[in-house]
């Protein structure tokens, strides 16, 4: 038998639906969801102001100028349609200047993310291409690691002494490009740069 809708229904309708969700006004009441939407127009009861709505655009207009999309929905744990339907109705938008700005700085933090994946050793993430030569930056960070001073921006490594050699890893650092020679002065480096 079908359920009649009762004026006890109208009065948890008034109370619930501005607060509550429609799924949880349905279910409390129990009728389906839409029963409940064509109700609620019917009686000419609205939505109250979402506060978990309002702190998401509030972050949005706060970091529209300087990140992007993707970036704002990490912020907030949205996706970045959210996102833009939020901006779009708060009436933000960029320039072209804007869009090319945040552009570049993104690529610029990917493409450091990426350089530092490739000097620790770990597979890319993207498809961006940070360094000519992989595995010669790797035997570089790896030579470094192993005590071995190393220049910056050039491809001469500098052992202290013969016995702190490691004559395998020299070999396949020089097939790659890398030469060696011995520390040419006395005191110790004050700084070991890669």
């Amino acid at each position: 038998m079908k359920r009649q809708w009762t004026y006890a229904h109208t009065e948890m309708l008034l109370e619930l639906y501005p607060v509550e969700t429609i799924e949880r006004t349905a279910e409390i009441i129990g009728f389906s969801r839409t029963t409940i939407k064509v109700k609620a127009r019917k009686f000419g009861i609205v939505k109250g102001m979402n506060v978990e709505w309002l702190d998401k655009a509030t972050v949005v207009r706060n970091n529209f100028d300087s990140h992007s999309f993707a970036e704002i929905a990490d912020m907030i744990g949205a996706t970045k349609t959210t996102v833009a339907r939020i901006a779009g109705k708060l009436g933000l938008r960029r320039t072209r200047k804007e869009n090319r700005h945040i552009r570049s700085r993104v690529r610029k933090d990917m493409v450091k993310r990426e350089k530092r994946r490739v000097i620790f050793g770990f597979d890319p993430v993207t498809r961006i291409k940070v360094v000519t030569n992989r595995r010669r930056i790797r035997l570089r960070a790896e030579l470094k690691a192993a005590g071995y001073i190393v220049e910056r921006m050039a491809n001469i490594l500098y052992f202290k002494s013969e016995d702190c050699r490691n004559l395998n890893k020299e070999n396949i650092a020089s097939r790659h490009g890398l030469r060696f020679a011995p520390w040419p002065y006395e005191e110790e480096p004050l700084v070991n740069a890669i």
